[in-house]
């Protein structure tokens, strides 16, 4: 496929620059190319070889399948990722005998009533593509041998094959980000505006859509392409053939395929996920009342809060409830625990009390509104206690200005103003339509601030959460000079025995379908931040590349094990070869494009390279890019991460380290080849029994603990 014309040069007014119609040609699939995309693709059904086993649920399918759940009910859910790759999922299961009503439990729960082994053929079917389309992206460029080399180190790679077999989104993603960038690369080689470049432009654009409505991490991908895309227009600008007006076509042309085609799709996508999903979740509380509004089930609250309503407070920034509950600090003062919770629960309702003694007939008979500036203590409704700030250190955030929130002191409580709080209006809601929210407590639409009567210190939360004896909960204190985004607040739901269904009540009027896609990715990156608590297989991305830890997806569990079967477990590792081996050429090529670089920049000197050369150094951009772009990212991001996240950048180190052979020299490039090539499958076969889960024995299976980080249970194979 590749084309051997050398480009086109010409002298232009000030220096010599390329005709780039006559370099953009490629070739159609040879006879050969066929064979061995056949013989591929035949090979590559090892993939899914025995897909049905384990017949247990596998690591995230859990997941996944409660997100097809609740497709099947109705009822709304947040997951960190884009809807394609569980609507897709849904629609097997539709079409299939999945169900909705099996509560999925715990990993390793036997499957009944589920079509796994077809959802499983799914992500296969993706891997196996993928293998292929890693062929058909290198003989762009290289010949027979080393395209097929590509694309067997991608089909003998343990954790693609892994992440292949099964209910996962990950082998979704890795072939819509292949088909993107075989596309893509294809209408780089192709001239503008012709029928063949419109083909190619469009297939990118929906590849695109594919990547990104899978997961976010598509938008990296995305992000590449628009890269490459503003170089590639620029490589168009040095062509004095092409006129300017064509030029910017050309670039409007991009612009509408690339970036409003995908997102137009993306949106889309999100429109069917709204329209499946018209009741409230389990997950509701994890989104603003604005969004819950547009349910069919939502039930409004009345607006105005008085004295003696019950209500739950939610954190304006990380869109939780103020808690707490019949758990006590281990240090400090031992009282009653305060914090942040995600969901609805009992332990999230307070009522609202004037200061001093507590006095039923004002609170519950008579109708008194809140208002900016007044003091007010909280009854925490399912403990019997008040919200209160102690002058003491808090459990995690030892600083001087710093004080511990808890929950003491019953009815009984006299006027004691450390039970006291002045509300503090600040704002108000978009959807508020007067300024009696600037002067009243009400609920949904008042922003506030609370502020300790005695210690003159903001009630405020943040990210850090509480340990193991909090629950992981987020950690509520009282601050002397906070931050104004972490002491905001507001009123969610509001009850009171004066106020029924003829008082005024919330209303956010029309919601548009962009602002319900707004607060939702709000949510999905809330969620997604929130996944900090410590857990035994997760690892740092410095750790990825060298495979030194792994993650176990299955063990088989002894109350679901018969006597007659072989217990076994999948563990999530990368081929060491192929891992350590692309991650040091991507290094080494990196170097190379850096001198390259420094070279190029002499403006008084053109380089003409050789053709061979220049593809070298425009591929080895494209794929070190590709990888850094799909991997440096993960360094800034504080929350738990797993070596599947390192799937992507894979992807673009195994291509590069197919286009670092392929500028060898012959007499090295083979015998290279052949070592890799043979180093890589053995690793493959030493750990079959880890990627399908097979019969194996404790010995092998310790011996094969090649790092300290490998962690698989090898007394699971001793029974």
């Amino acid at each position: 496929m590749s084309s051997k014309k050398e480009e086109v040069y010409r002298t232009g007014p000030y220096r010599s620059y390329i005709v780039e119609s006559q370099r953009r040609k490629t070739n159609t699939l040879t006879k050969k190319d066929v064979a061995i995309i056949l013989l591929i693709t035949s090979v590559s059904f090892l993939r899914i070889y025995k897909i049905y086993q384990p017949a247990n649920i596998v690591f995230d399918e859990i997941h996944i399948l409660r997100y097809v759940q609740h497709y099947f009910k109705g009822t709304f859910f947040v997951d960190v990722h884009p809807p394609l790759g569980r609507l897709i999922y849904f629609l097997l299961a539709k079409l299939t005998y999945f169900d909705p009503e099996i509560d999925f439990e715990v990993i390793g729960q036997p499957y009944h009533g589920v079509p796994y082994a077809i959802m499983r053929l799914f992500s296969g079917i993706c891997g196996i593509l993928s293998v292929n389309v890693a062929y058909l992206t290198m003989r762009l460029d290289s010949d027979y041998w080393v395209s097929l080399f590509t694309a067997v180190i991608v089909l003998f790679e343990n954790s693609l094959v892994t992440q292949s077999r099964f209910i996962l989104l990950d082998s979704p993603l890795i072939l819509g980000q292949a088909l993107t960038i075989y596309y893509f690369k294809l209408s780089c080689k192709t001239e503008p505006e012709r029928r063949l470049w419109w083909r190619y432009l469009f297939a990118t654009g929906l590849s695109l859509a594919w990547t990104i409505s899978m997961k976010l991490t598509g938008f990296y991908t995305l992000l590449w392409v628009g890269i490459f895309s503003m170089f590639d227009s620029y490589q168009l600008l040095g062509d004095l053939t092409i006129s300017t007006c064509r030029w910017f076509r050309i670039a409007f042309y991009k612009l509408l395929v690339l970036l409003v085609l995908p997102l137009t799709i993306y949106l889309s996508l999100w429109k069917v996920h709204f329209d499946l999903l018209p009741f409230e979740g389990p997950n509701s509380g994890l989104i603003s009342p604005r969004l819950r509004s547009t349910f069919k089930d939502y039930t409004t609250s009345p607006v105005e809060v008085l004295y003696g309503s019950t209500v739950t407070i939610k954190h304006n920034n990380l869109e939780k409830y103020l808690h707490s509950h019949d758990q006590t600090y281990p240090r400090g003062t031992q009282l009653q625990q305060v914090t942040l919770y995600g969901h609805e629960d009992p332990n999230n309702e307070w009522i609202v009390e004037l200061p001093r003694k507590f006095y039923e007939h004002k609170h519950f008979n008579q109708s008194r509104q809140v208002k900016d500036g007044e003091f007010i203590r909280l009854y925490h409704k399912a403990t019997g206690r008040y919200l209160h700030v102690s002058d003491v250190r808090p459990p995690i955030s030892e600083h001087d200005y710093s004080k511990e929130v808890n929950c003491n002191a019953t009815r009984g409580l006299m006027g004691n103003t450390e039970y006291e709080f002045r509300l503090r209006i600040l704002n108000k809601k978009p959807h508020a339509t007067n300024n009696l929210p600037m002067i009243k407590l009400r609920a949904t639409e008042t922003v506030f601030m609370l502020v300790s009567r005695d210690h003159r210190c903001n009630l405020i939360s943040h990210h850090d959460k509480l340990p193991s004896w909090g629950n992981y909960q987020n950690e509520v204190l009282c601050v002397s000079e906070s931050t104004i985004p972490n002491s905001l607040w507001y009123i969610e739901t509001n009850s009171h025995p004066l106020l029924n269904e003829f008082t005024s009540h919330v209303n956010f009027g029309q919601v548009s379908f962009l602002t319900k896609v707004w607060d939702l990715h709000q949510a999905m990156f809330r969620v997604n931040a929130d996944f900090t608590t410590p857990h035994k297989y997760s690892s740092r991305p410095e750790a990825w590349s060298f495979v030194l830890k792994g993650i176990a997806y299955f063990q088989s569990l002894p109350q679901y094990t018969s006597l007659t079967e072989h217990t076994s477990q999948i563990y999530f590792l990368g081929n060491v070869i192929t891992y350590i081996l692309s991650f040091i050429v991507v290094v080494v090529s990196l170097i190379k494009l850096v001198f390259h670089g420094l070279r190029n920049l002499n403006p008084y000197v053109t380089y003409l390279d050789p053709d061979t050369k220049r593809r070298f150094y425009t591929n080895a951009l494209q794929y070190v890019a590709g990888f850094v772009l799909h991997y440096w990212p993960y360094f800034f991001i504080r929350r738990n991460l797993y070596a599947h996240h390192y799937l992507p950048a894979l992807y673009f180190a195994i291509l590069n380290l197919g286009e670092y052979l392929n500028y060898q020299m012959k007499y090295i490039r083979v015998p290279l080849m052949i070592a890799i090539l043979s180093s890589a499958i053995h690793c493959f076969i030493e750990f079959i029994p880890l990627i399908y889960g097979t019969e194996w024995t404790v010995a092998s299976c310790v011996a094969h603990k090649w790092f300290s980080g490998w962690n698989m249970d090898c007394m699971t194979y001793g029974g």
